[in-house]
């Protein structure tokens, strides 16, 4: 009996050449190879939440989804994967940051002008209320030393809260304001805005170790094993080639933003998530030309040098970025409503999905080729990614 021929060798031609009984067999793995060739993302649901939709997290066990809505001051709580309406919870004005605690029996939601607050699901009753001292933008769990982190509205400082009573044990000066920051092993890697940084943390003494430019106004971060990849919003009069690589700076080299000992927030700084929603009215052909998108892309990092290693330009101004287990693709979600797919070896596009609105954050539903992606125009969207995701 002959052996099957390798798959990838396959092309017209040279099925042409082969005997008649391989010739048969080979046409049937061409078949079966174009049925199942990827022809992009595909929208499988949208689900409807408040409006301004800011942030979102994932239940620990995957079954329900937190959604804060700055603009209709409320969190929505869905079931998945039907995205039915749980709870709808009224909060104080503009919540900007939510996060399941570990168990999945509440969940912590970012405020008003400066309060944490833990809500309850079986009641949809507050538990705790904490008042940081500073307005709270963006929170994340650090399992290792059961800590939740917090980055804080227009202070460079990264809070470190004790779980059980949001106690802040330590506070760290960072280059800018956080943005975004993720975990591996015994380090924090934080994500500053003003200072374009990416940040190193040693979790064992709170320590800055290293730093390096990302790009023009990162967003989010994305860790790979031991690459992470950085969403650069763009900006403009940026030029749009990067120098590479880039030499990891010390911490000293990314001076902080200028008076670390800052006021509380004013009614002010509830103004300015108001002014930035009131730039949704643009059409999509008006906000693909918008110069706040110059020099736009996604950075890759090497991790253990933290050194920027490439930089892929891409249009519409990305805000998230989730990379493909394949370790070949890359989604990403960017200002102008689009969801990209990138070829990472080609440097390509090559699909695109409109999303719609603005989107802010995307997250990967565990165990199969799904994503979550946010939008302020109340929706949130449901994506198959295609193969080989």
């Amino acid at each position: 009996m002959e052996s099957p021929l390798p798959r990838q060798t396959l092309s017209r031609r040279s099925v042409l050449r082969l005997g008649k009984g391989r010739r048969f067999a080979a046409l049937l793995l061409l078949l079966a190879a174009g049925c199942h060739r990827s022809v992009g993302p595909v929208l499988e649901a949208r689900y409807r939440v408040g409006l301004g939709a800011d942030s979102m997290s994932l239940s620990p066990d995957g079954r329900h989804l937190a959604v804060a809505c700055r603009r209709s001051n409320d969190v929505w709580v869905l079931g998945l994967p039907s995205g039915a309406l749980e709870s709808r919870i009224d909060t104080l004005p503009q919540p900007r940051a939510v996060l399941f605690h570990p168990d999945g029996a509440s969940f912590y939601v970012a405020e008003g002008l400066s309060t944490v607050a833990q809500i309850r699901l079986s009641d949809r009753r507050v538990a705790r209320q904490f008042r940081p001292r500073w307005r709270v933008t963006r929170l994340a769990w650090e399992p290792g030393s059961a800590r939740i982190f917090a980055g804080h509205l227009g202070v460079p400082l990264l809070g470190i809260y004790r779980l059980k009573d949001m106690h802040l044990e330590n506070s760290v000066t960072m280059g800018g304001e956080v943005v975004d920051l993720g975990f591996s092993g015994q380090q924090a890697w934080v994500l500053t805005r003003d200072a374009d940084g990416l940040e190193q943390l040693a979790l064992r003494d709170m320590e800055r170790k290293a730093a390096a430019l990302a790009g023009p106004d990162p967003r989010s971060l994305c860790l790979d094993g031991p690459r992470a990849w950085v969403a650069c919003h763009g900006r403009a009069a940026t030029a749009p080639d990067l120098a590479l690589p880039t030499e990891a700076l010390s911490p000293e080299a990314q001076t902080p933003l200028s008076g670390t000992a800052v006021a509380s927030p004013t009614e002010d700084a509830l103004a300015v998530g108001d002014a930035a929603d009131d730039q949704g009215d643009l059409s999509p052909a008006a906000q693909t030309q918008d110069p706040r998108f110059d020099g736009g892309g996604v950075a890759l990092f090497r991790l253990k040098a933290l050194q920027r290693v490439d930089y892929l330009a891409v249009p519409g101004g990305p805000v998230a970025v989730l990379a493909g287990p394949s370790g070949r693709e890359l989604a990403v979600a960017c200002e102008d409503g689009k969801l990209r797919l990138l070829d990472i070896e080609a440097r390509r596009v090559d699909a695109e999905l409109d999303l719609g609105g603005h989107p802010s954050a995307m997250l990967a539903i565990p165990g199969g080729r799904l994503l979550i992606a946010l939008s302020n125009v109340k929706t949130v969207l449901r994506v198959r990614l295609p193969a080989p995701w």
